[in-house]
């Protein structure tokens, strides 16, 4: 059949504009992936959101190549966040996809996005197997780059590679994958470019490695304009935060004070965490190598508490979780495949079944299925072995999270001792009584919290406080504090065996410790002619129900009405933890002081060890 030259002709033009609208479809994704890149360095929220709106649109009408790049960018955007379970999916997803793809370039960014989400999750668990972990990805970063060739995704996946060498203080590997990073970034020049990024870690490396200040300095003054140009917020900061410790290490504490404000002004904008916590160090320690003490101070109290925030166990938890889940469903996905061929062949055998003309060769076919099922069923089994090694794998894993969780404590710990030693420090400069008081009982309040702390970390349960031993070091530090002798004092313990968690725990001991505190200072001397100070601390359950709590001296007692008339900070305290508590207080002053604390049955007690 043939068709008129009009007729043929507007077929060609149908079909070269569907090609057309095609091409114009993968240019639109281009550009917008490419934007996004540039958000990256300049906005990260607006990153997160454009990125979340062009996954959207992948996944209603784009292509898969299109999605892949969607979770690649969200994850980027969500590492910069620290918010590293999110981003680590986001990393398997574009993954997943790429590999369904066989794209090597965009399995090369993948594996470079969950080689830095490892890098900094890392960073702020200060845990050796991550390092090495994320270096491991890196490398698979680095081949699939390399199976292309693609030069950016090459220079990237090096220049992530070199950053993990240097953590590992490997610095010969480090200065390599620099060197190459530069290299290809100089002959394949692209927006955004990785040149200032590799110049400004090339610079770094310099100065930790080599000691070579001026050298250093040089290469983060060539990477900061070309940050300019391209609006890379984030990599400016990076560079002044790495000339502030250059300077330093000079001896040049002006220059370090003001690249330290510019890095820290930019980390603030950020909206990462991650670099906000670099920031706020180096600004400590440009501010105390200049001698300006007070904002020296307040820069370590913030940077201390944004270093807890990123050692929260709750974040290693999160991505272990998300690891393990995504490997679940790879093997669940495997298993299901191969449940749908059994099922399929099982409805083949049914179907000849129905032939009895064909009985000779229904048996045949019988006898090739029972193979077939045979086969099945050894591959199920393997992918049951397959399981089962992972939940043993799972089970180490979790072992570790525990290691993880009492460091946390641990370094909980260290730094409410280190609280409490600036707070000893600062008393000892105090010439004022009453602020030497306030002072050393605030210190004391914080060791009492430490004590917790310390308590969850030398046990092999690290989410509950063993009650009878932390009662018994709180009496112990506090006798030593305000010089009483362990001859000179009868103390009793009652305490019954109790294992409380963390937010009963905290409170609990900070009551305890007020209770002391004023049985020591106020109860226990002066002591009638005579008489020998006694000291009872009991907990137990209540006849009426719930737990109670006594703390009893015998000494002079005091007028509790003109205690409720003063409203000295420590009986706000006091009252405070009580209502936290759901518990009431009351006081006795008949014979002696005799302060009850009884907590009912609704605030959760742990059952007896």
């Amino acid at each position: 059949m043939k068709f008129p030259l009009l007729f043929r002709f507007a077929l060609l033009l149908a079909w070269l504009g569907l090609v057309h609208e095609g091409l114009g479809q993968a240019t639109n994704w281009a550009a917008e992936s490419r934007n996004i890149q540039l958000l990256l360095n300049g906005s990260n929220d607006a990153a997160t959101r454009r990125s979340r709106q062009l996954l959207r649109r992948a996944q209603q009408a784009g292509p898969v190549r299109a999605q892949a790049e969607g979770y690649w960018l969200l994850g980027c955007a969500l590492r910069n966040q620290s918010r590293f379970d999110s981003s680590l999916y986001c990393g398997q997803q574009a993954l997943r996809l790429a590999q369904q793809l066989a794209d090597t370039r965009a399995q090369s960014d993948a594996y470079t996005l969950l080689a830095q989400v490892y890098k900094r999750l890392a960073d702020a668990q200060h845990v050796a197997l991550l390092t090495r972990k994320a270096l491991a990805l890196a490398g698979q970063a680095v081949s699939a780059a390399q199976a292309g060739p693609h030069p950016q995704a090459l220079s990237r996946a090096w220049l992530v590679q070199g950053i993990i060498y240097r953590d590992l203080e490997q610095y010969d590997s480090a200065r390599r994958c620099y060197q190459r990073a530069i290299a290809l970034a100089e002959r394949y020049p692209d927006r955004p470019s990785l040149l200032p990024v590799s110049y400004a870690n090339y610079g770094q490396l310099l100065m930790d490695a080599d000691k070579d200040y001026p050298a250093a300095i040089a290469y983060f003054r060539r990477a900061l304009p070309l940050y300019r140009r391209e609006g890379n917020r984030n990599g400016m900061e990076h560079a002044y935060r790495q000339l502030s410790w250059t300077y330093r290490q000079q001896g040049r504490p002006a220059l370090a004070v003001a690249a330290a404000d510019t890095c820290l002004t930019l980390g603030r904008a950020s909206g990462d965490p991650h670099r906000l916590n670099n920031s706020l160090q180096a600004a400590y320690l440009a501010y105390r190598a200049a001698g300006k003490l007070p904002r020296a101070l307040d820069l370590l109290e913030e940077w201390k508490k944004n270093t807890d925030d990123l050692a929260n166990a709750d974040i290693a938890r999160a991505v272990a979780s998300a690891q393990a889940s995504y490997e679940l469903e790879q093997q669940q996905a495997r298993i299901e495949r191969l449940a749908e061929a059994n099922a399929r062949q099982r409805q083949v055998l049914l179907a000849l079944s129905g032939g009895a003309a064909l009985l000779l060769a229904l048996l045949g076919l019988a006898v090739w299925q029972y193979r077939v099922i045979r086969l099945t069923n050894s591959r199920l089994a393997t992918a049951s072995a397959t399981l089962g090694e992972r939940n043993f794998q799972l089970g180490q894993q979790s072992e570790r999270l525990a290691t993880l969780l009492r460091e946390v404590h641990h370094r909980v710990k260290n730094n409410l001792a280190v609280v409490a030693s600036l707070l000893r420090l600062q008393a000892n400069r105090l010439t004022d009584a009453d602020t030497v008081r306030v002072v050393r009982e605030s210190q004391q309040r914080v060791e009492a919290m430490s004590l917790v702390h310390q308590s969850l970390y030398q046990t092999d349960d690290v989410t509950a406080v063993d009650l009878p031993r932390y009662v018994a070091d709180l009496v112990q530090t506090l006798r030593q504090a305000y010089g009483f002798d362990e001859s000179d004092l009868d103390l009793t313990l009652d305490i019954v065996p109790l294992r409380l968690d963390l937010d009963m725990a905290t409170p609990l001991g900070l009551v305890l410790n007020e209770l002391l505190t004023n049985a020591f200072k106020h109860g226990l001397r002066p002591q009638p002619q005579g008489s020998r100070p006694a000291l009872r601390v009991a907990f137990g359950a209540h006849p009426a129900g719930g737990m109670l709590l006594e703390v009893a001296d015998n000494g002079p007692g005091f007028d509790p009405g003109q205690v409720r008339r003063k409203g000295s900070f420590g009986q706000r305290l006091i009252t405070a933890l009580a209502g936290q508590l759901s518990g009431e207080i009351s006081l006795e002053t008949e014979h002696g002081t005799c302060y009850q604390l009884r907590i009912p049955s609704t605030a959760e007690v742990p059952e007896l060890v």
